[in-house]
């Protein structure tokens, strides 16, 4: 006598179900590996340049043009020593002759460079280039940093050179 065996498709669905599930799981799963967190990757947020010199903080540094050759320093400093600290910015431009412009901060001075005025002469570049500028400490000697130049309209339209006279 032959037995008959009735189709168990419903337990071949569930099986199915159960690959299919396993197989979308790993397959989603594995795309982590490959692509880092992007939170876990620092940047810095801001249009400027970041750097330390010395025990000097430098956030944000850029040059503000309004197209006339004059540059306004832009960004923030936190002198993060108990001594004063001079710091003295010049473009090294080709060409030659350039005028700097300096500041001193305080034992523990945060400054907002946009609100002291330290204005450059000669700085022919165009919004959107980049141009080497000195930067020397009193206390931490001499780096050359590639700072971006902005154009005086947004939020840096109240960063503007003055005019400066001719004689």
């Amino acid at each position: 006598m032959k037995r008959r065996l009735l189709p168990q498709t419903p337990v071949r669905r569930v099986l199915a179900a159960l690959v299919a599930a396993t197989t979308v799981t790993l397959g989603t799963a594995g795309c982590m590996v490959f692509s880092p967190v992007q939170t876990d990757v620092p940047y810095a947020p801001a249009d400027g340049i970041q750097t330390n010199l010395g025990s000097v903080a430098i956030r944000d540094l850029v040059l503000v043009t309004n197209g006339s050759g004059e540059a306004m320093v832009s960004g923030g400093l936190v002198n993060q020593s108990a001594q004063a600290v001079t710091l003295q910015f010049a473009p090294q431009l080709e060409g030659g002759s350039t005028s700097g412009t300096e500041i001193q901060l305080q034992p523990s001075e945060r400054v907002n460079l946009a609100e002291q005025g330290l204005q450059l002469t000669g700085v022919a570049a165009k919004p959107g280039r980049v141009i080497p500028v000195q930067v020397t400490s009193s206390t931490a000697g001499t780096t050359l940093l590639n700072v971006p130049v902005m154009a005086a309209e947004g939020y840096y339209a109240t960063v503007t050179p003055t005019a400066v006279p001719t004689s």
